[in-house]
């Protein structure tokens, strides 16, 4: 399907390539809407100022492809390692966002996305153990049965999310932010009884 080696400024829309592999592929200011990339693998690409938009990246192998301010909104993201993407080295913030996307059974294991915007996605089963997630937007995420575990979370915003199980024991959640009821979650790992 990519005949060529760089592409700058081009849509690519309804492009079901699913199961395939694509390898040293430079894409700059693409937009990829109603694509279907599920089970593919883009090896050593390299993605810059790129939107996503009501895609299937579902079991998606990045490869060690770069990701530098792209943007998902309303894709599938199932099943992905997020840890084969070659993530910028000095980066201040996160180079990726997510917007009412799915994410189950995904991993951000380890990685350092500060600022990372996940809103208004359906997380369930994803593993943030050990990540740097500082000053991220979660609002209005679904986290049910993902993990968190020595992850750094503060100054977070988990205003609207819902079924997270989050240890403020063994978790960095200063100055995060928490809907009052919702924030009973965060005493589940206390061993205390919670009465009416």
């Amino acid at each position: 399907m990519f005949k060529e080696l760089d592409y700058y400024d081009q849509q690519f829309s309804k492009c079901a390539v699913n199961a395939q592999r694509f390898s040293n592929i430079e894409f700059e200011q693409c937009q990829f809407i109603e694509c279907d990339f599920s089970d593919s693998q883009f090896s050593n690409c390299r993605f810059i100022e790129c939107e996503f938009i009501n895609c299937n990246l579902s079991d998606l192998n990045w490869g060690y492809s770069a990701l530098e301010d792209v943007s998902f909104v309303d894709c599938k993201l199932n099943s992905i390692q997020w840890v084969q993407v070659n993530w910028p080295q000095l980066a201040l913030t996160s180079s990726v966002s997510f917007k009412n996307c799915q994410l189950s059974h995904s991993s951000f294991y380890e990685l350092v996305l500060k600022e990372l915007t996940m809103t208004g996605c359906f997380a369930k089963d994803v593993d943030f153990r050990h990540a740097n997630l500082a000053a991220s937007n979660f609002s209005d995420t679904d986290f049910r049965d993902s993990l968190f575990h020595q992850t750094h979370l503060n100054k977070a915003n988990f205003v609207g999310a819902t079924n997270f199980n989050i240890d403020i024991k063994n978790n960095n959640v200063s100055n995060a932010k928490f809907e009052r009821f919702e924030a009973l979650n965060l005493l589940s790992g206390l061993d205390i009884e919670l009465v009416d």
